[in-house]
This record gives structure tokens, sequence and C-alpha cells, in this order.
């Protein structure tokens, strides 16, 4: 009798949520450069206004925060906002929850579709989800997968996700800053009673001595540049080692030839 798939993947992305420090183990591969970058980005990510400012990172947040709750309706719809900017946990949360029935109805055909999104950047603990996904699907299934994948990839591409927070990242760091030259100037941002700001004068009575930023390391390109930013959030998820999923899988099946996992693109 074949049993029913327990998938942890799940609770391995929660554990991946904004604020984290990922990159415990060190990388005596990665550049100096791309440590230092990676530490700006982490301690950026535990700034709410920051995070606010990057809705993959915000949507993401809620959902998680939603799913720990109970409230996997709401939790599946900011996960899906988080992928409209090509967040990746957040997407293979979309799955896993389509997988499993939560907060939503069953649908293993859409699963894949979305694991298959997730896996795009070649993320490993994700590559072997997707496998696993499709090993399970039936023919009739895998034929349903490819054609939500086209509609899936239509709205939710990784491309279309890099442009939305591309846009997003010009947007905020415009406003923020009040030019439209990209000049940063030379003051600092710190925590006040009232959230963030950047400050060129020090008003003691409300602000937070403790907790204060050169505007150089707040607009640091590890937070603002969209380029800098993906390829520190590719870094975060090497470093953090391999998602510890649980799977439990029925009995084997004969089948006349091996399965072709490929991607639906």
């Amino acid at each position: 009798m074949s049993k029913a798939v327990l998938s942890s993947l799940c609770i391995a992305i929660l554990a991946l949520a904004p604020g984290k420090n990922m990159a415990q183990t060190p990388d005596s591969s990665a550049h100096p450069d791309d440590r230092r970058q990676l530490g700006e980005l982490e301690r950026a990510q535990a700034t709410p206004d920051v995070v606010e400012h990057h809705s993959d990172l915000y949507f993401r947040s809620i959902g998680v925060d939603a799913y720990k709750a109970g409230h996997q309706e709401r939790a599946l719809e900011m996960f899906i906002a988080a992928a409209r900017f090509g967040d990746k946990p957040s997407e293979a949360m979309v799955a896993t929850m389509y997988w499993n029935g939560e907060g939503t109805a069953v649908d293993r055909p859409r699963a894949y579709a979305w694991m298959d999104l997730a896996a795009d950047r070649g993320y490993h603990d994700l590559i072997i989800q997707r496998e696993l996904y499709w090993n399970r699907l039936s023919a009739s299934e895998r034929d349903e997968a490819i054609k939500v994948g086209k509609d899936v990839y239509a709205q939710y591409s990784d491309e279309q996700g890099q442009q939305h927070l591309a846009a997003e990242m010009f947007r905020a760091t415009s406003q923020i800053t009040g030019s439209h030259t990209g000049a940063i100037g030379n003051g600092v941002v710190m925590h006040s009673l009232g959230g963030m700001g950047s400050m060129h004068m020090r008003a003691t009575w409300f602000i937070d001595d403790n907790d204060e930023r050169a505007l150089d390391k707040y607009y640091s390109s590890a937070v603002w540049s969209p380029k800098d930013y993906l390829r520190l959030k590719d870094m975060q998820w090497r470093l953090s080692g391999p998602l510890q999923g649980n799977v439990e899988v029925g009995e084997p099946l004969q089948l006349s030839s091996p399965p072709t996992v490929r991607p639906l693109i």
C-alpha cells in the first residue's frame, strides 16, 4: 500500500525567513568581497524598512507568519505574491502546499509546475524535490503538469521576477535618497522611534545611537543592485547547507523504462 507523501521541505524553507543568518558555514571559495556583501545583505534583511522595499522578502515573511499561525490560504496567497518577484523559497512553498493540499485542494500537476519553476536557478534541494514529484506523477498527470507549467511560467518566470524586482528597487532608491542622479550623500541611517530615516544631523532624544549606518552602506549594491542582490541570495541558499526534506514513498513501481525528468522550459 502506498504511503502518503510527507514532505518537510516546507519546514526547512520556513527557516529561511528574512532576518535569519543563513551563511553560518564558512566558505573558503567565496571571495572576501562576496562575504562582506553577504554580511551587508543579511544585516539589511533583518531591517523591517528594507524588507518592505523588497517584495520578495516582504511577502515571503508574511506568508511564513501566516503558515506558522495555521492560516494556510493566506500563506499561499502571500507566497504566490512573493513568487511574482522571483523568490525561489516562496515558489517551493507554493509547490509544497499544492502537493499536500494546504490552503487549497491537492493539485499534483500544478505542484510539479511550481517546483520546476523554483528549481530553475539550480538550487540542488529543489531539483531533487522536483524529480521526486515527477516520479510520483502518473502519465496523465505529467501531461497536465507540462500544460499547467506553461501558464505558470508565462506569469511567474524568473526573467519577469527579476524585472519586477529591479523596477521596485529603482523606485525605492529614487524616493528614499531624494536624488534622481543616484547621488547618495554623506549622511547616516539610524533607527528612531518612528522607524528608520536618513539623518544628516543627530537628534539624540529619539535616535538609537547603537544602530546607525552610513548611507553608502545602507544603499549597498548587495541590497539595492538586482544583479548583486540575486547573486547573493543564491549564495545564501548554497551556504545554508542541504535542506533536510523527509519524503516517504510507496512501493516501487515496475516501469518499462526509467522516467525522464526534464524542466518545463
